[in-house]
């Protein structure tokens, strides 16, 4: 288990949960009973962040240096209040998004290293490529 990042365990939990719920709704308690020690136990490392394990190191484009001081730049100029956030931050945030998006990482992995949702990944991507497409008009 020393390689699972926290949102998975996060996720794993809510799911443990949930399938737990539902079986004390059914009835099936024997079930449920089952699930607990199992609950409790990831339960213990998600609220513990001492015990969960960092994320793997990046490899490829998300390891190199120049890479990681360009992306935390990026998060801290975009992170900033919003009154205070320059146009220029946000082209650089999107900018840095369509590359990640050309080195195939997924929007998912994306969306988490700028706080975003997968959405609002998809709607940067798909401005980049009405962008980039010609005009055929």
């Amino acid at each position: 288990m020393s390689s699972i990042p926290k949102v998975s365990l996060e996720d794993s939990l809510y799911v443990l949960q949930l399938a737990r719920e539902t079986a004390l709704a059914q009835n099936r308690q024997a079930q449920a009973k089952r699930m607990m020690p199992v609950v409790d136990q990831i339960q213990g490392l998600v609220s513990n962040p001492a015990q969960v394990p960092t994320a793997s190191p990046a490899t490829g484009l998300m390891g190199q240096s120049d890479f990681k001081t360009l992306l935390q730049v990026t998060q801290a100029r975009v992170n900033a209040p919003e009154a205070e956030i320059p146009t220029s931050a946000i082209m650089d945030r999107n900018r840095l998004i369509g590359a990640m998006a050309s080195a195939k990482m997924p929007d998912v992995d994306i969306a988490r290293q700028f706080n975003m949702t997968r959405e609002e990944v998809q709607l940067v991507l798909n401005v980049q490529q009405k962008k980039t497409a010609p005009d055929r008009r």
